[in-house]
This record gives C-alpha cells, structure tokens and sequence, in this order.
C-alpha cells in the first residue's frame, strides 16, 4: 500500500537501502498508514534532451533565458537549448565542462562494486554565482581521490578517506558569449572534505538570496551513522570543530577568513564562536539530496533520503538540528549497536529542539527521495505554489495546499525512468531528470520538461498475438477505444476485433508493457464455446462505473482506472479456447 504523513507541527541511496532493508530488525514495515492519493494535477512530460548518462542537477546560467545546464553524475556540464531552431547564435548543445574520465579526469573512477555498477559519487553538483554575468564564476561539487590532507576530516590516523569531496570555483571568460566555456585552467580549490565510505554524499550546492553558497554533505556513508569515520552519536549531530559531515554549509567563496584561506566564513552563521565548525549552517542530515531555494519566499526546502523507512522533506532554517540520527524523519531511531538500526516510534516534537519534516513517506512508497523545487512557473497554472520531488523508484510527487503528499502521474506512458534529479530554468518552469538503469553506465538519461497535459479522457489499446506474455503465434488483431466522460464516472467502451476463433472473454487487466496482471473489469462477457469472427467486427460496446471494478481496483473509483491507464499500467486481454490465457492483447495508451 502507498503511505505517506504530513506533520503539521514541523510546517512553519539505492541499492545500499535496498538491501538494508533486507535485515532482520532493519525494517518497520507500514509505519506510515495512510495511501498517497494521485494529485488533480494532469501533467504531461516533454522530452528536452536525450543522451546522457546520469543527470543529477540542471539549471540556467543567470540572464540567459535560452538554455538549461545539465549535470551529468559522470563529469560533464552540457549547455542545452531550450528553443531550438530560434536564436542562430545559440548552439543546440555544448559541453560546458567535462572533468570525467574523457575530459580532465579529476573523479574517482565511477561504480563502487566493480566497473558498471551501481555509485553515489561523481559530479553532483553545479552553481553560478549570482554575478556570473561579469565575473564568470561558476562552482562545482566532485568526488575525487584523496591526494593531499583534507580540509575537513573525522577518520582516524592511519584509516584512508573512500574519496574526498572538492569544492571548486572556475571561470568563464566570456559568460555572455553562447559558444564561451570553462577555462580548464582557471579551477581553484575551496575546500575538500574526507569521506569515509563511497556513499550519503548530498551533493547539491546553491547561492541563497543573500549571495552566499551552501553546500549539501551527507553523513559520510555505510549505515545508522556508524564505524570508521563517524563520531559516537553520529556525524549528523556532532558539532565538534571539523565535523562538517551531515550538515549543510554556508560559505562566502569572495572571502579568506577561513582555515585554509581559500573561502569566507559569514560572520552570522549560526556556530561561529560557538561549539560546531564556523561553516555549519544547519545539522542532522543523512544525505541530503537535492535542495533548492525558492524563488518566491526565499525557503532553503531540502529533501533528506532515509535509511530503511522514512522520506523526508525538510524546511531549512539556520541553526537548525534535522534529527539523523535520534530520529528519522518524525520517528525515533535506534542506531542499535554493532547490528543494523531501526525506527521505533512516532514522536513528533521530541526530543526537543528537533526540527520534524513537513512532509514525510515510508518504504513502501519509494526507497529514495529525490529534492526538487517549489513551481514558479506559468505552464501548469495548478501546480503553482507547489513543492515538486520524486523518487528514485520512478514515482514523481508534489504537495498540495494543505502540504500533504500526492502523486502526478504523467499522462501517456508514464514516468519510464529512475528520478536522479530536477531541474528549473529562468522562467521557473521545472524539470524531469531520470535514467532507466541502476549505475551511471550508459546513454539513455534523459531531460524532460513537466508541462500541463490536456485532460486525457480518450484512451486506444491495439491488440495483437505479439503482444501477448509469452508472444501467440495468432493472425488475430483487434482494437479498443475508450472514452472518458467529464466527470470521471464512467468509462464508454468499444472492442473490434478482427479474423479470431472461440473469443471467450475480454478484460482490462492492471500491469505494465512486458507483464501479466489480474483482471480490473470486463469488456466482454463469457460465451460457452467461444464466438467466431470472420472479418472484422464489434463484439462489445458498455460503460465501465466503480461498481464494475474487479480485483486491485475493487471499491475504488473510476478515475483510479483512468490513472492506471494513463501511466501506461493497464492492458486489454482477449481470451479464447486455443488461448485461454490470452490470444490478443494491447496495452492502453492515450489517444
């Protein structure tokens, strides 16, 4: 069952998670008991652009109103049109900067299990500085080897660092020329920080509305905030001098107050003088993946992926303590020792002076959240004012008005990707980033534009013996169309089918392309040894309401179907005495 919670006393990952919760103890199921509904909201994706490997991050340059630029997790910054076939002078596509294998090889080399597999390190983050206009500065998170002595470090002497994140600041040289990129040889180093273990990096860096730039760094890896590297209680809470893992940072990289000289240390950042690193701007995270500042309030919105139940979206406010690892999201966790950890209970508000999300899922909604951005743009005029994320596991979500969780579901053949990140161009429209696979191998990440859908309400499925799971051999074909009536009540059918022996029953089933699901309603009904059609013909005609919902969707409405059919998980399934498993089939698509 999807569950989700909504706190209103705080409003004001993958495979490692996998298979923690695998473990004995590890797992609460169903600590959350309430279902994520599908949001109002019709949406549709575009595609934008194509080819890449693992997109994590993708935003606008300041003042240019043209171009998206996306961070691909394997090194390179592509500067991608947005018009294309409009302003000449604009490239479709550039590479804005490759610090991969194939151009500067400053990363570690990416799969943590072995060359393909699955990894959380690489370029995780992109900013331009507010200025970027004149000065040409833009600044970058990557994954590198550990050379030299970190800035920042918790391991223990003698125990070597996994790989060290890099804070560095480059130029541009001519930032309001189109074809302009990185000068290689302008990077400078601001800061580098030891991590213990490959994973629970954060990543995302962004300059607030008072110009500074913060940067998001994850627990330092492994689980329950523990072994070598992580301080007793945890790095989310340590606020010991040099603990800057699980935390959020605020720097001024125009200044040299700072340790190393290389950056500025705000004067009204909240530990300065006091216990904790002076760069702390906010504490108590596990990995913080993706934030972002909105555009309208100013609001740092954070989301904090879970270790084996809790999501979390988290309102960032300076100073402020986010729990991990006393908590996970509003509930309280035992880091349990040598053996895994796990939530115990429900406990809004306390321990005192934790700040509880203002908005959380469990693990059976997802296993990964994926931050995003508050919508300010003007293509879909219901999600205005509204926070959208995702889920690693291929789910897109937003809140609604009285900040509870709902799910959009992208009308056509749904979502097709893993959620790695979001982006947002000038304009404030937003931005799907996805690919299908579990490691950063490949080409087939993607960039697609969130844009408002029409309110699909006719839908087709076309029926053949090749589609069927396992394939008919079958000269049978057929078509099915359906049409939704504008209150979303009843669903009016029609099935033709064409040159097919002993027709038993017809169905809509619920499952994707490529699987075999139960029954959700009839189209047609039994006939006792089969009906045969010669040629073409109609053999049903009907209407579809709640009451006629079968299996998965019994009691539930019509426009639950509608939703399934819109994502692509819904199947029309024609059964005859040769085949009573299925002759013809055909998945429904919009019309």
């Amino acid at each position: 069952m999807r569950r989700f919670r909504f706190n209103t006393i705080a409003l004001g990952a993958a495979l490692v998670l996998m298979s923690s919760m695998a473990t004995a103890l590890a797992v609460h199921e169903d600590v959350i008991t309430e279902e994520i509904p599908a949001s109002d909201v019709a949406i549709a994706l575009e595609p934008v652009a194509d080819g890449f490997t693992s997109p994590v991050w993708a935003i606008n340059a300041p003042g240019d109103n043209h171009r998206l630029f996306v961070v691909d997790q394997i090194g390179t910054i592509t500067a991608v049109k947005l018009d294309p076939g409009n302003n000449s002078t604009v490239p479709d596509r550039l590479t804005f900067l490759d610090v991969g294998q194939g151009g500067l090889g400053l990363l570690v080399p990416l799969g943590a299990f072995g060359p393909g597999s699955f990894d959380e390190r690489g370029l995780l983050g992109l900013a331009f500085h507010p200025e970027y206009r004149k000065n040409g500065l833009i600044y970058t998170y990557t994954s590198e080897p550990a050379a030299e002595a970190a800035d920042f470090s918790t391991l223990p002497a003698g125990v070597e660092p996994n790989h060290q994140t890099v804070i560095r600041e480059w130029k541009v040289p001519h930032p309001k020329r189109a074809h302009s990129v990185v000068d290689p040889s302008s990077t400078r180093v601001l800061l580098t920080i030891d991590q213990p273990q490959f994973n629970h990096n954060g990543g995302a860096l962004n300059f607030g509305p008072d110009g500074m730039l913060y940067i998001a760094v994850g627990d330092g890896g492994a689980a329950d905030d523990q072994g070598p590297g992580h301080a007793d209680g945890g790095n989310g809470q340590d606020l010991s001098d040099g603990n800057v893992l699980g935390k959020i940072l605020r720097i001024d990289p125009a200044g040299t107050n700072s340790g190393n000289g290389e950056y500025g240390i705000p004067a009204n950042n909240p530990f300065v003088g006091h216990q904790g690193a002076d760069e702390i701007f906010a504490y108590g995270f596990r990995n913080p993946y993706r934030f972002s500042f909105d555009t309208g309030t100013g609001r740092l919105i954070a989301a904090d992926v879970g270790q084996n139940d809790i999501e979390e979206v988290d309102v960032v406010v300076s100073g402020g303590n986010y729990g991990w690892p006393v908590k996970e999201g509003s509930f309280l966790f035992d880091m349990n020792g040598a053996d895994r950890g796990f939530t115990t209970v429900y406990s809004p508000g306390v321990p005192a002076g934790m700040i509880d999300p203002v908005a959380e899922y469990d693990h059976d909604e997802g296993i990964s959240i994926t931050g995003g951005f508050m919508y300010r743009g003007k293509s879909v005029k219901a999600l205005r004012d509204s926070y959208v994320f995702g889920d690693w596991l291929s789910r897109l979500f937003h809140l609604t008005d009285d900040g509870s969780i709902a799910e959009l579901n992208p009308v056509g053949a749904g979502l097709g990707v893993r959620v790695t990140g979001f982006g947002q161009d000038r304009k404030g429209e937003l931005y799907v980033l996805g690919q299908p696979g579990f490691a950063p191998v490949g080409t087939a990440g993607v960039v697609m534009k969130i844009v408002e859908a029409d309110d699909a309400r006719e839908f087709a499925a076309d029926l053949a013996g090749a589609n069927e799971v396992p394939p008919v051999a079958s000269d049978a074909s057929g078509e099915a169309s359906f049409k939704v009536d504008k209150d979303r009540s009843t669903i009016r059918y029609e099935l033709q089918v064409e040159d097919i022996a002993g027709v038993l029953q017809a169905h809509i089933h619920i499952a994707p392309a490529g699987e075999n699901g139960p029954v959700a309603a009839f189209l047609f009904g039994l006939v006792p040894g089969g009906l045969d059609v010669d040629g073409e013909e109609t053999i049903a005609r009907g209407a579809i309401t709640a009451a006629d919902l079968l299996g998965p969707l019994a009691g539930m409405t019509i426009d639950d179907l509608v939703t399934e059919m819109q994502r692509g998980n819904a199947y029309v399934n024609v059964h005859t005495v040769a085949h009573p498993g299925g002759e013809i089939r055909g998945q429904i698509e919009v019309d």
